[in-house]
């Protein structure tokens, strides 16, 4: 297991790229859908801490929104949610929103 920032990033966007990819071939229950949105705002999470820790000016609010995504999805998909809850998955589509919205705005993204 990685232990550097920039390792334990890569892991996470491998992690998620195999989640997104299993998504895009089938439909997957509830709770495996959560668990990807999971993993994706995780890895973004992990890739804003590394620009944090490369100086990028846009990092802090970056990384604030992954964190706020990761946790909501982290909410949606566990305990007894499993990916179910409308309440939690809005919120998390909501957190989510708002950190590919710091991503574009930090000029990681178009």
């Amino acid at each position: 297991m990685p232990t550097s920032p920039v390792g334990r990033a890569a892991g996470a966007l491998r992690l998620a790229s195999g989640s997104l990819e299993a998504l895009a071939r089938s439909a997957p229950d509830p709770a495996a859908d959560a668990r990807c949105a999971r993993n994706a705002a995780a890895a973004a999470a992990l890739a804003a801490q590394v620009a944090a820790a490369r100086g990028d000016t846009g990092a802090s609010p970056a990384l604030r929104a992954a964190l706020t995504a990761s946790q909501a999805a982290a909410a949606a998909a566990g305990g007894t949610a499993r990916g179910r809850d409308a309440v939690l998955n809005t919120a998390a589509d909501a957190a989510e929103e708002s950190a590919v919205a710091a991503a574009r705005a930090a000029g990681w993204t178009d």
